[in-house]
């Protein structure tokens, strides 16, 4: 399997995203799947480029002009729906590699 690239986003970039990426790392590891993670801003989503998943830690409806998928992860921050955003992501990385 290629290496699933994925940028975890929230407002400042910082303090939520460190967490979620540290939840979303522990999933893919689990999972045995290549990953490479950046931190980006909510408002940076539309521009975002190369990606194959965003993960964004609030409630957002912004679009990427790449039409890359954008998943709310907020899950993975609060634990309430942790496992069925967990299954929500890995199907979505299965789904866009063809694997």
């Amino acid at each position: 399997m290629r290496t699933v690239k994925l940028a975890v986003c929230c407002g400042g970039g910082i303090f939520t995203t460190s967490v979620v990426t540290e939840e979303i790392e522990k999933l893919l590891k689990k999972e045995g799947i290549p990953y490479s993670i950046t931190p980006q801003k909510l408002v940076e989503i539309p521009s975002l480029t190369g990606l194959d998943v965003i993960v964004a830690t609030g409630k957002t409806s912004a679009k990427n002009g790449e039409g890359t998928p954008v998943l709310i992860g907020l899950p993975m921050f609060t634990g309430v729906g942790k496992e069925e955003f967990s299954k929500e992501l890995v199907k979505t990385i299965h789904e866009i590699v063809g694997e």
